[in-house]
């Protein structure tokens, strides 16, 4: 740490919190003024907890620099602060001091974002930049008339559409009491509650320790927000106690990494994506959750049946009983209370028609008051205030990461979206698709993937989508479609060789190798690369239609995303031979098909693998 280890970053998450609470209640101040203000806190939270780590350099000389980069923060957040009406009403060619000001503002935001997540957007901003200042050089298409640096400062500067742009203002809206109420459920033991009670309901069924796996993940990981930390946070008990009870090393890592990438599809947070698309849809928060349940439920039926499913082909029971938890502690106040009063205020809120931010805060309160009303004692209630603080201190990093992480993003959309970059992109997609929609979407994925790579799925999402939703608007796909697609796609790059964060993680804890954890993690999670594409396809699947299609592309989709998981695991009713596989596969992309004859013809297959699997002669015996 730069100062004092604990209480100066308290008391700046003090004033932090207290701004955004302030907004709640209150209002925000004007929109870059409210921005600023939390900027500079984010950043001297930054050089705190991530200060510069240059190992060549004099400590004295890393301490300075950290101290310069705070300083150039507050500076420009000064100035766009105190001379904000002035820049509102009186557009125009900025001063010197503005330019210079605001040149280093960009830089340091991409400080902020290299030193938590990363090179990516310092890269991709440098060759953005690069490319909107030297445009009108370049032939062609791919070349633009020019823009100078100061109108690029300007833009990114002193409007509201590069910096302090949407996705800055969805940060202080909201992802900010996000990562607040995470923080506060797992300090306050709400977590640790969900992963017990994932003990409780799945260790009783077959293959239990997997299935422990699948839900304490779903759970924690809507918390989380990151593949990542939800591997190292439920791998550490989950992977030993399925290589305990049966799984080899790389499947039981794969497991857990595949389970470890749902939890931020699953309403009704989904970790900090929900808000954002809905958001940037400008779709009700309680209607974006109902969009969301329905694929959240075939990737869990798909994760579920190949564990099942695997547990039957190699023999892996339940958990044993006396490492079950105790039903009857579910039954208290202090353990019930805590987990589902606040969801429930923040869904009832919500669909009930108040602000997101509003059903946040009072699900945060509830929290609170819930933890503490479970004290049984003064020193136990001195405990229960402890963890509320021990919330903010745990919420620095992530809060800290996100907000280095959408800043950065800003500067990025407002680079892209100053020279056109989308549109020449969704050109360059169309062009190498010859204008066909499966390719494009192939291709789309692909690139959402690889700008995820080694990147918060929060961050993948932002940048694809100011990248490629313009191709997908082009090509006629509705926006709910386009944007459910990229977001899935940017979970996906966190498990998806080569570059699969979540995985090295798992194989890591797994001490196992970790290209084999990663097959078995594609392995595990096949439905999820197919949801996107159904998105397109189905648009049933996300309740684009009467009640009745809806039902039937639920049922048919079901029934396929389990016999699909049964070919990928080998086993049905018995072992599955590769002619057996096969028809599986077949019969289950058949279901998938958007056509209620082709639909019909799954039946062939199906019937012929299920038949060909049966045991016959178990049915002839005696009972």
């Amino acid at each position: 740490m730069l100062l004092h280890p604990l209480l100066l970053p308290r008391l700046l998450m003090l004033c932090l919190t207290g701004l955004v609470f302030y907004a709640v209640l209150f209002g925000q101040f004007p929109n870059i003024q409210q921005r600023a203000g939390v900027l500079a806190l984010v950043a001297a939270l930054g050089v705190m907890a991530f200060p510069l780590r240059a190992d060549r350099l004099p400590a004295a000389l890393r301490r300075a620099l950290d101290l310069g980069l705070l300083a150039a923060v507050l500076a420009a957040v000064g100035y766009v602060t105190w001379n904000y009406w002035d820049i509102m009403l009186n557009p125009g060619l900025p001063q010197t001091e503005a330019l210079v000001l605001g040149a280093a503002l960009v830089l340091c935001v991409l400080e902020l974002a290299r030193r938590t997540i990363g090179w990516t957007f310092a890269i991709l901003a440098a060759v953005f930049a690069v490319y909107a200042l030297s445009g009108h050089l370049l032939p062609g298409r791919i070349g633009h008339g020019g823009v100078s640096a100061s109108m690029m400062v300007d833009m990114l500067f002193l409007s509201t559409d590069g910096l302090w742009g949407q996705v800055m203002d969805i940060f202080v809206t909201l992802l900010i009491l996000f990562v607040l109420f995470s923080s506060l459920m797992m300090s306050t033991g709400a977590g640790q509650s969900m992963i017990d009670l994932a003990k409780l309901f799945g260790g009783r069924m077959r293959g239990g320790p997997a299935k422990i796996a699948v839900m304490s993940s779903a759970m924690v990981g809507s918390m989380t927000g990151s593949s990542v930390t939800n591997v190292a946070m439920t791998g550490n008990f989950t992977i030993p106690m399925m290589i305990r009870l049966g799984y080899r090393p790389a499947v039981a890592g794969g497991i857990e990494a595949t389970a470890s990438s749902g939890g931020q599809i699953t309403p009704p947070l989904m970790g900090a994506g929900l808000f954002l698309m809905a958001e940037f849809l400008g779709i009700d928060l309680g209607r974006m959750m109902l969009i969301a349940l329905v694929p959240a439920f075939l990737f869990y039926v798909g994760v579920l049946s190949s564990v099942h499913f695997e547990s039957l082909r190699v023999g892996v029971g339940r958990l044993p009983p006396e490492e079950l938890p105790e039903a009857a502690r579910f039954r208290r106040f202090e353990t019930w209370g805590p987990l589902l009063l606040p969801f429930a205020v923040l869904i009832g809120m919500v669909l009930q028609g108040f602000s997101v931010d509003l059903a946040i805060f009072a699900a945060i309160l509830t929290l609170a008051a819930a933890h503490l009303t479970a004290a049984r004692s003064l020193a136990d209630l001195k405990a229960r205030l402890r963890a509320l603080l021990q919330a903010l201190d745990d919420a620095v990093k992530p809060l800290v990461t996100l907000g280095a992480l959408c800043a950065a993003a800003g500067i990025l959309i407002g680079i892209i979206g100053f020279v056109g970059i989308g549109v020449k992109f969704a050109d360059g997609v169309l062009g190498l698709a010859g204008g066909h929609l499966l390719p494009a979407l192939l291709l789309a994925g692909l690139v959402v993937i690889v700008i995820g790579m080694g990147m918060p799925t929060t961050a993948a999402y932002i940048l694809a989508v100011s990248v490629i939703a313009t191709a997908f608007t082009q090509l006629g796909i509705p926006e709910l479609s386009s944007h459910m697609f990229i977001f899935y796609f940017a979970t996906l790059s966190a498990i998806t060789p080569p570059v699969c964060a979540a995985v090295f993680v798992a194989a890591g804890l797994a001490n196992a190798p970790w290209l084999a954890t990663a097959l078995h993690t594609v392995r595990f999670a096949a439905i999820k690369y197919l949801l996107p594409f159904l998105f397109i396809f189905r648009p049933e699947l996300l309740l684009q239609a009467d009640w009745a299609s809806v039902a039937l592309a639920i049922a048919l989709c079901t029934l396929a995303t389990v016999l699909i998981s049964a070919a990928f695991a080998g086993y049905l009713l018995r072992p599955l031979g590769p002619l057996q596989r096969a028809l599986l596969l077949a019969g289950g992309a058949l279901l998938l098909w958007p056509d209620l004859q082709v639909n019909l013809l799954a039946a062939l297959p199906l019937g012929v693998a299920l038949a060909s699997n049966a045991d016959w002669r178990a049915l002839r015996r005696p009972t």
